[in-house]
């Protein structure tokens, strides 16, 4: 009871009425913005590198003074865009941490159309479209409109990758008055140079995460194998490149395990060159991909002085994007593919923890790890390949395909070399 009447004192003091469209709610969200603005401040290594204090704070009186005539929704997007503010992409509120429905589609860039790439069964005859518009609001003003709502974001490449994920997230949308919570969205798309119109009602998160793809590669081949490192495979390619397709980050323990019988299946293969793949890698312990890299440092048959292999994209975040800068310089590694969506110069590592009333979950940076001497925003390839979307139909690797024409040119220049 003592509880709940210092939370009616409170409103008293800052002036809000305390009759409102839910009295609880606003207490309690009172309550959890309070408690989310103590930690931004004292957990975050340095809160304000972007945004000031100031404004932090006031944004954070507006919300308060204005929470007894907002939904819920409404509340949760205003601390959604608070916490994007904060700049760094380990700054996270989750807000699918509560309840939460999605668009059966899945999008992907390509250049500067937006395509569908997944749908549910109802949807699939708009596979290979380009967004056109939703309720009306077309896709470039729809970023304009979401991108400032975006967290996980280091850069512009991030940014674009969130965005074609959080643009499935019907509670965002309905946060920036884009849908009216409980109805169907409008979605125009061309295909062809044809229109079309349809009205799609929202999924729960169980179906959205079952959404697949259609689209897989077929060009190279590669038949993969489970090497005892969970999130990486290995796949050898005419017996002379090792292509690893790094995926997810196995703990550290286990790649220390596991590393005496992958040397021995390298060994045996007698691989001359090796091609490590972190496109759609999100991250986890860089220390895991350190331990990785130690592993294949002593096989004496790779061509270190040709120097391996890495692959990236705008998925390439957090620990992945570090590791593949490390990997540049202790495997002589030259990097082909899209530009990373994490920054070699960023604030990192999760302090976790959830709002005490509404249970939503957050993250804050608490370390900061500068990669490299120079100031930039992402690792940039060494060679850029941007897969188009005709090769992504057909199923052609385009970024694999240009890392096999390196390794294989730089072959016939050293046996040319030996002669």
């Amino acid at each position: 009871m003592s509880k709940f009447i210092s939370k009616i004192c409170l409103l008293a003091m800052i002036g809000l009425p305390l009759v409102s469209n839910s009295q609880t709610q606003t207490l309690n969200w009172l309550e959890d913005i309070n408690y989310y603005a103590e930690k931004v401040k004292s957990k975050h290594i340095n809160p304000f590198h972007k945004l000031s204090e100031s404004e932090f704070d006031t944004r954070l009186a507006k919300l308060k003074a204005e929470l007894g005539t907002l939904t819920e929704i409404q509340i949760e997007t205003r601390l959604l865009g608070l916490t994007a503010a904060l700049g760094d992409g380990h700054s996270n509120y989750f807000m699918m941490s509560g309840k939460h429905r999605h668009l059966p589609l899945r999008f992907k860039y390509f250049g500067n159309e937006l395509r569908i790439v997944a749908a549910t069964d109802d949807y699939q005859h708009l596979l290979g479209s380009t967004l056109v518009s939703i309720n009306g609001v077309e896709t470039p003003e729809l970023f304009d409109r979401v991108k400032h709502y975006l967290v996980g974001v280091d850069n512009q490449f991030s940014r674009k990758v969130r965005f074609e994920y959080y643009l499935t997230l019907t509670k965002l949308l309905i946060g920036l008055d884009i849908l009216k919570d409980g109805e169907k969205a409008e979605i125009v798309t061309k295909k062809t140079n044809k229109l079309h119109t349809d009205n799609i009602e929202s999924v729960p998160m169980k179906i959205f995460g079952n959404i697949e793809s259609p689209y897989v590669t077929r060009s190279p081949a590669v038949e993969l194998n489970d090497i005892g490192m969970p999130g990486i495979k290995l796949g050898l390619i005419d017996n002379s490149i090792a292509y690893f397709r790094f995926r997810h980050y196995p703990e550290f323990e286990q790649v220390v395990e596991q590393c005496s019988a992958l040397q021995a299946k390298l060994s045996s293969s007698k691989a001359e060159h090796f091609i490590i793949d972190f496109r759609g890698n999100g991250g986890g312990s860089f220390y895991s991909g350190l331990a990785f890299s130690s592993c294949l440092l002593p096989i004496e048959h790779f061509d270190w002085l040709t120097g391996g292999v890495v692959l990236t994209d705008g998925h390439t975040f957090s620990a992945a994007m570090s590791n593949a800068v490390q990997f540049k310089q202790l495997l002589n590694a030259r990097v082909i593919g899209e530009s990373t969506g994490g920054d070699p110069n960023a604030y990192s590592e999760n302090y976790n923890f959830e709002l005490p009333n509404s249970k939503r979950k957050l993250s804050l940076s608490i370390r900061y790890y500068p990669f490299i001497e120079q100031q930039t925003d992402a690792l940039y390839p060494d060679i850029h390949v941007s897969p188009s979307w005709q090769e992504y139909e057909e199923g052609v690797d385009a970024v694999l395909l240009k890392a096999l024409e390196m390794l294989n040119s730089s072959n016939k220049k050293n046996q040319y070399s030996y002669q």
